[in-house]
């Protein structure tokens, strides 16, 4: 018999909870459809807006007084920032993309320079090559040639 009186208040419950939802869901409607309601809400918006103008104004009075930066100055001061951020990051993507070319331009000279030693050195040994044939040709002429009598 326990459980069927629990299962029962359970019951219970959850009948008064639905019950007091909607109650309040049509108080609700009832109240936000009110253009008294609204009026109010907005004149006490107004209000509200109002009087944190005035604040603000106050306080950025106070602080210009004591010669310290309002609350516009540290905005302003903040945009600053950000944009001269923005540039410094620029800065340093313009840097990078210079340095990659430059790395891309010593690969390229030195690869030039590479190439320009191999051709030294290929001219090098043609210019040997060229002289031992040459030497070889002088002997062969000096061997078939009779010595020069005066």
């Amino acid at each position: 018999m326990p459980e069927a009186n629990g299962t029962d208040q359970s019951q219970l419950s959850d009948e008064m909870y639905r019950i007091w939802e909607q109650s309040m869901t049509s108080w609700w409607d009832q109240v936000l459809d009110s253009n008294s309601f609204l009026k109010n809400l907005g004149e006490n918006l107004a209000t509200q807006n109002s009087a944190r103008a005035q604040y603000e104004r106050s306080v950025d009075e106070s602080l210009t007084r004591m010669h310290l930066p309002t609350r516009s100055d540290l905005t302003q001061l903040t945009k600053i920032a950000s944009m001269l951020e923005e540039r410094l990051l620029q800065q340093e993507d313009v840097l990078l993309q210079m340095r990659d070319q430059m790395a891309g331009l010593e690969k390229e000279a030195l690869q030039a320079r590479i190439e320009a030693t191999e051709a030294r050195i290929d001219a090098r040994e043609a210019r040997s090559t060229l002289l031992a044939r040459l030497a070889e040709l002088e002997a062969q002429l000096a061997a078939k040639t009779p010595p020069n009598q005066d």
